[in-house]
Formats: C-alpha cells, sequence, structure tokens
C-alpha cells in the first residue's frame, strides 16, 4: 500500500567569503544597513550573513554599471532565487527612482499563489527602504479601495484605482493580466504615466515557458516594451527555475537567445 521510505541529502550550497556588510562595492550602504534593521527575521537580511556565491555573483552581474546584462538562475529550491534577482532590482530602484512614480519593474509570475508568496517579503523591504511602492495587478485586485483600507498597507497599492493614478515602481502580475494592461483602456494611465520608465522584466518558474508559451511570452515582451516606449536591449531580465535545463550551460544559453 505505501512505497518504502527515500532519503534524500540536500547538499548545501556554498556561501561566498564575504558577509553582506562587506558587499558595499555593490550595494549603498545605507541600502545594507535597512536591511539589516528589520525586526521580523523571516525577511530580515542581516549584514552578518554571508550570501550564497551565486548570489553574489547575480548581484554583481544585474549591478555591473559598464553592462547590462541579463541571468538565469537555475540552482535549487531553498537556495536563495528571489534574492538573486529582487535585491538588486530594488537597489536601482531605490538609487535610481525613489519616490518616483511609474513602472520600473516588471515582476511576471505564473500564478497568483506565486506572486502572494512573495508580498509579505516585498512589504517588508519596500518598508524599510522607504520610497519605494508596490502593487498587486491580478484578476483579484479591486477595482476600488477606500482611504483608511489604502493609508493602512503602504507601501503596497491595493486597488486598480491605486494603480493607475499613481502607478507603483514595482508591478506584480501574470501574463494574463499584463495582456489585458496593454489593450484595456481603463489602464491607459499605467502606459502613459510609466513611459520610458521600465527597467526590469523578472519571469519566475521558466522551465513553463516552452514550446507556444515560450513564443507568447516572447512576443508579449516585444509588446511591453513597445507599449512603454523602451529600447528593448536596455531592459534588464532575470528568470529563476529549480528546474529548468541541465548541466550543458551554453545549450541553455542559446535557448535563452
Amino acid at each position: 500500500i505505501m512505497a518504502e521510505v527515500v532519503f534524500q541529502n540536500t547538499f548545501p550550497w556554498e556561501q561566498s567569503e564575504i558577509t553582506f556588510e562587506a558587499c558595499s562595492s555593490v550595494f549603498q550602504k545605507e541600502f545594507i544597513k535597512a536591511l539589516d534593521a528589520i525586526k521580523d527575521e523571516e525577511f530580515q537580511f542581516p549584514k552578518s550573513r554571508h550570501p550564497y556565491k551565486h548570489q553574489l555573483i547575480s548581484w554583481k552581474t544585474l549591478l555591473n554599471k559598464n553592462d547590462n546584462k541579463s541571468i538565469a538562475v537555475t540552482t535549487g529550491t531553498g537556495s536563495g532565487k528571489t534574492e538573486c534577482f529582487m535585491l538588486p532590482v530594488l537597489h536601482d530602484i531605490y538609487k535610481n527612482c525613489n519616490n518616483q512614480q511609474g513602472v520600473n519593474a516588471i515582476f511576471l509570475y505564473p500564478l497568483n499563489a506565486l506572486i502572494a508568496s512573495q508580498r509579505k517579503r516585498m512589504h517588508a523591504w519596500c518598508s524599510a527602504l522607504g520610497g519605494i511602492n508596490y502593487g498587486l495587478l491580478t484578476g483579484d485586485t479591486p477595482n476600488k479601495a477606500n482611504k483608511k483600507d489604502r493609508d493602512k498597507v503602504l507601501p503596497q497599492l491595493i486597488s486598480r484605482d491605486q494603480i493607475r493614478e499613481t502607478p507603483p515602481q514595482v508591478l506584480f502580475t501574470n501574463p494574463t493580466m499584463l495582456e489585458y494592461m496593454l489593450v484595456r483602456n481603463a489602464d491607459v494611465p499605467i502606459l502613459e504615466k510609466s513611459k520610458g520608465k521600465l527597467r526590469w522584466i523578472l519571469l519566475d518558474e521558466a522551465h513553463t515557458l516552452t514550446g507556444s508559451k515560450a513564443a507568447e511570452m516572447a512576443l508579449l515582451i516585444r509588446r511591453v516594451a513597445d507599449a512603454f516606449q523602451v529600447d528593448i536591449n536596455d531592459l534588464r531580465f532575470a528568470i529563476t527555475s529549480a528546474t529548468v535545463g541541465n548541466d550543458n550551460t551554453e545549450k541553455l544559453k542559446m535557448r535563452l537567445i
């Protein structure tokens, strides 16, 4: 009736030799201090932590001033894939777009449940940094919210009216809602107030993007760049997955291109 129990070792990922505090050549000191000062240990990024090597490589690659590179993070579950791209995105916005309106980063998730799982972390980090708002644009997002509810949950924008009136720097959504946003008259203000401001597109669960889905996503990204009036070559991308690809890194790179 029941199969035998199978135990599988989890091989630890290598930590870098330096601490998060020593990453001042990548992040501003104020940025590091803000994330270290978060009281909730679940969301705190302590300055004494030794980030994984793949995290440090990702940070340096995405925030290199001389290059405009994108990354594909294919490490396993629990290895801090989210931090690989979320910290550089927030640092870039904190440094260049603080207290501004307009969408700078679009986080694309195939499932709303995955968006919800990242909301608490984003809320804690945006609250600690200050000057960065975020919003979730899904089928569950209400059209309106009263002022009391809106003020209570800042820096999150909780209604479609809010997102249209003052587009947040960070927008979480899914491919279907993004399609609607590009064609729906009510969402035109988001595009108008974000012209030329889009800097990042992040795609989670990249292994789901195969065949026709991959082709549709490629076309959608081109339409997004056109709608936001940005050169697609100026956008930085990050894709993540615990299962995409194999040991042939070069073959994976060619597929992504």
